[in-house]
């Protein structure tokens, strides 16, 4: 019996990233996938222009969201920018009262809701005074509380309690054949040195083309905010894919321009 291994990719820029993913799940391969992004300077990780205006190309030819589109399901981050990084408290209010609805009557895909909504709105049932109520927990402002309330303590926080949930079974399991929300389960955020924060997302099943540039981008966006908010610095992101696939069929003209971008960077030398 033939033993397969995840496959690994590090890199630096995120564009190289998506880049090697996708010409790897392009083999047809059905191995586990891991990207991990490290050694980045900047808040976020840096991007090829040609390539990510290349997938924005492609996209929009197959009538698909760009990257940055997917990116805002998981983050409003260039809101969040312009408004002088405000409190995830604020953000939270403008998006729920004001964003939330225009994305839901724009398109029919976010009528189950977005990633960004889970992560500051999720519904679930708690036992109180011996009955069961509906219980809504902002998940993002938690950790960051919870963060901040071990570190007035002088300690560090409980890595177990730095998650945030996406899928929601009550919801989410409903006998659909199909279902395009919620493919991301869930993101956990650690520490390592002094000052750093790493972010994990698991994705049981991912789409190389049309989804994970977007996802990555966002997800990055997202611990930027978490970091600035903790006064701490984003690291590291690493996300796990259990099924890659490739999604629409991509042409063998635009996989080529990809293979040609990816080649002229070295792959990364990274400890």
């Amino acid at each position: 019996m033939k033993i397969t291994r995840p496959y690994l990719i590090t890199e630096k820029n995120l564009s190289i990233a998506w880049a090697r993913a996708f010409l790897h799940v392009h083999m047809e391969t059905d191995d586990a996938l891991i990207v991990a992004l490290r050694d980045f300077d900047s808040d976020i990780p840096l991007q090829d222009a040609e390539i990510s205006t290349a997938l924005d190309e492609k996209l929009t030819s197959l009538d698909v969201p760009r990257i940055d589109h997917t990116a805002l399901t998981i983050v409003p981050y260039e809101r969040w920018l312009r408004q002088g990084k405000v409190s995830i408290e604020e953000l939270s209010d403008w998006y729920l009262k004001h964003f939330l609805p225009r994305l839901k009557a724009r398109c029919l895909k976010n009528r189950h809701g977005t990633y960004f909504e889970r992560f500051i709105s999720y519904s679930g049932i708690k036992q109180k005074d011996g009955k069961w109520e509906v219980n809504t927990v902002n998940q993002i402002a938690y950790v960051i509380n919870f963060w901040k309330n071990a570190q007035k303590s002088e300690r560090r926080p409980r890595r177990s309690a730095l998650q945030l949930s996406c899928f929601d079974p009550a919801k989410d399991d409903n006998g659909a054949a199909l279902a395009g929300f919620p493919c991301l389960q869930q993101v956990s955020f650690t520490y390592h040195e002094a000052g750093s924060l790493e972010l994990s997302a698991y994705y049981p099943t991912q789409y190389l083309l049309e989804r994970a540039y977007g996802n990555y981008l966002g997800l990055c966006q997202l611990g930027h905010m978490v970091a600035h908010s903790l006064g701490v610095k984003l690291t590291r992101f690493t996300c796990f894919v259990a099924q890659p696939e490739l999604g629409k069929s991509p042409g063998r003209d635009f996989v080529e321009k990809i293979r040609a971008l990816a080649d002229r960077h070295p792959m990364s030398e990274i400890e």
